[in-house]
């Protein structure tokens, strides 16, 4: 098996992906038997004037799929919304420390993302060197909690062994404890045995796990979706079962990095990804309209440009699409789809650090709280894990109300809240800046997630192809999540237009 090297403090570091990388894939994989099976014609340079893919949409899943369809011969050419590459990976550059704002930790699972980036020549760093936001302290219904108290204290509602989680762990371990889908394949969340699951998250942690209400509230507060009663309980179960999957391949590569970053901030595999296409990534690109005429697809912009390729591969996440004409239009189970599943809500204010406050009232810097703000985290990414910057994560319901604010009212609201909280932050934090990829017009949130009911409903379709349009990105994806996901289903698109090529 090949060997993917992970630069760290000791020297380099290998990481066995587990044999599915990216060129084996193209190798040996379905790309490979793709482009074997298409008659010589169907591949042969022809006088058709446009391009033979557009990829709509540069983040991760869109610039792999171009990546995979250029070095398979094929004239790609991809346009982004948004002023800049990466979608939903973004280091923010000018901040102290260069935090993530985005996608920040690659798994051992994630095998096409490493192997790319070892490709394209960028280093990584484990978690000892990319040391972050490291203790927390917890505020629960008005009071400060230590680590060290939380397993007496009064105000864990847990019982047994669960009174040792801590409560920023509750919703990851407690969801997965008896996880249905632990040990099974990663595609096995869609298929009918498993159905009976898509109800609600709090009915499952009732009635299956027998949880109160208070853990569930507090397991509650850091939910990536908008409230558990909404919540389908086979999306949980498929988080925490890829998360397991993580953690075998960890086992399985003892004495490396179960978790890893790009040296230099994660934003730099985008951009090496797309530095390597040949057609330049056209930006500010917004497209409005689809329309299939059989022979070609033209593709149509805000600032009045059209592009002409034989197929395209769209990314565009679903809150996005809800505005996007297509002619002909999408099946009704598409449209219903798009119309009705969301993303996952948060949005961050970060801040510059004007003095360490946590020296003043001797408590750790970072807390996880059931406040308004919910978390607020100190990163720790200087040359010897000094304090860089501060963020406030909010998600979920709580992110909501944040919709009626402006950017410059959100910095106050939050920095209001913080003092009222914790008193020794006043005159302590500086807001630099808000990210929000429910907020941006071309984001739609942070990652899909799936109501009651709709696994059932949509799952198993979302995949396929309309005429000569694919889809693609990381709600799009059967097996992995996150980043690891967006690759996946960029590698399946691909794979589906070179079969029609």
């Amino acid at each position: 098996m090949p060997e993917q090297a992970l630069p760290g403090k000791t020297g380099r570091v290998s990481m066995d992906t587990g044999g599915y990388s990216r060129r084996r894939f193209i190798g040996t994989g379905a790309c490979a038997l793709a482009v074997a099976g298409l008659p010589a014609a169907a591949r042969a340079v022809t006088n058709y004037k446009g391009h033979d893919v557009i990829v709509v949409g540069a983040g991760l899943s869109g610039l792999y799929a171009a990546c995979i369809l250029q070095e398979q011969g094929l004239d790609v050419l991809t346009l982004e919304g948004r002023n800049r590459i990466g979608g939903r990976v973004y280091t923010l550059m000018d901040v102290p420390g260069k935090p993530e704002a985005g996608g920040e930790w690659m798994g051992a699972n994630y095998a096409r993302m490493i192997d790319t980036a070892n490709r394209l020549g960028l280093e990584m760093l484990g978690p000892d060197e990319a040391s972050d936001i490291r203790e927390w302290c917890y505020r629960i219904r008005g009071e400060y909690i230590l680590a060290s108290d939380w397993e007496s204290h009064p105000l864990n509602p847990t019982e047994g062994d669960d009174r040792r989680i801590l409560p920023h762990r509750m919703l990851f371990e407690l969801s997965h404890k008896n996880n249905p889908l632990s040990g099974q394949p990663l595609d096995a969340w869609i298929t009918p045995e498993f159905a009976r699951f898509d109800i609600p998250q709090t009915h499952y942690l009732k009635e299956y796990l027998g949880f109160d209400d208070e853990t569930i509230r507090l397991m509650n507060v850091v939910i990536h979706t908008d409230h558990m009663d909404n919540t389908s309980a086979l999306h949980e179960m498929r988080r925490y079962a890829v998360g397991e999957f993580n953690a075998s391949r960890a086992l399985a590569n003892a004495g490396q990095p179960a978790w890893v970053q790009i040296r230099g901030g994660n934003s730099r595999l985008p951009e090496a990804m797309a530095a390597s296409l040949n057609n330049p990534v056209e930006l500010n690109k917004t497209v409005y309209a689809f329309e299939d005429k059989g022979e070609e697809v033209t593709v149509h912009c805000m600032d009045g440009t059209r592009y002409t390729a034989r197929q395209v591969i769209c990314s565009m996440p679903w809150p996005v699409l809800r505005k996007v004409k297509f002619t002909p239009r999408l099946p009704a189970r598409m449209e219903r789809a798009i119309d009705e599943i969301d993303y996952g809500t948060s949005i961050q204010v970060h801040f510059l650090l004007k003095k360490n406050f946590w020296e003043l009232d001797e408590m750790p810097g970072s807390m996880w709280t059931d406040e308004p703000f919910e978390r607020f985290g100190v990163h720790h990414r200087g040359p010897n894990g000094e304090a860089t910057s501060a963020v406030a994560f909010i998600n979920g319901n709580e992110a909501y109300k944040y919709d009626f604010m402006s950017d410059d009212q959100v910095s106050e609201y939050t920095m209001r809240e913080l003092e009222r909280v914790r008193p020794s932050l006043k005159g302590a934090l500086e807001p630099i800046g808000i990210q929000s990829c429910h907020r941006e017009v071309h984001g739609g949130g942070d990652w899909v997630f799936w109501r009651p009911g709709q696994v059932g409903q949509f799952a198993a379709h979302m995949r396929e192809a309309h005429g000569n349009i694919h889809f693609a990105g990381e709600h799009t994806a059967l097996m992995e999540r996150g980043m690891e996901g967006a690759f996946e289903s960029g590698e399946r698109a691909a794979v589906d237009a070179l079969l029609r090529s």
